[in-house]
């Protein structure tokens, strides 16, 4: 468990990540239009919390490893109905997502889900070295590829999001 706790955090008031990964928020607010929702969301990963931020008056169950972070020891003891996983699936390794969404399945078979991949590329390589955030990808244990084909075995993609800034797609999904 001390491994994980040394994930980086993403920070939303950071220039210039603030835009990129405030507009990945964005997108996933709209992708769902979790600001109309009368749902319970979890932000599985949620760091900074920027979901709690973005949605005032909804719903939010604030879940991360880093305890400083964490609404609650377990996000398996709450009660929701979405589940956001912003950036966070590459720091699991492959076996490790799949027995987190059997998980939550089992928790919730009618629980939607969204999904925010990094692509780790070419240009998201280039953006790390011009914003001088050289630990953006430290700790990743799936690509792109590998989160994508276990997301989309496990689910059914109701809708998806490409390209934001070229570096992370969107899928919205459920069981």
């Amino acid at each position: 468990m001390k491994e994980r706790l040394k994930f980086p955090t993403t920070d939303y008031k950071k220039f210039p990540q603030k835009y990129y990964f405030l507009s990945v928020a964005n997108n996933i607010v709209s992708i769902a239009n979790l600001n109309t929702t009368k749902k319970a969301i979890l932000d599985y990963g949620c760091g900074q919390k920027i979901f709690s931020k973005l949605l005032k008056n909804q719903r939010i169950i604030n879940y991360d490893i880093k305890p400083e972070y964490s609404e609650c020891k377990s996000y398996e003891n709450t009660n929701f109905d979405i589940v956001i996983f912003n950036h966070v699936l590459m720091y699991l390794y492959p076996k490790e997502i799949e027995e987190l969404l059997d998980k939550i399945k089992k928790l919730n078979p009618n629980c939607e889900l969204i999904l925010s991949l990094g692509k780790q590329n070419f240009i998201s390589k280039l953006a790390m070295i011009l914003s001088l955030n050289f630990k953006a990808h430290k700790g990743t244990r799936s690509s792109y590829k590998e989160q994508t084909q276990i997301f989309l075995k496990k689910t059914k993609l109701i809708k998806k999001k490409m390209n934001i800034f070229a570096m992370t797609d969107i899928y919205y999904s459920k069981f």
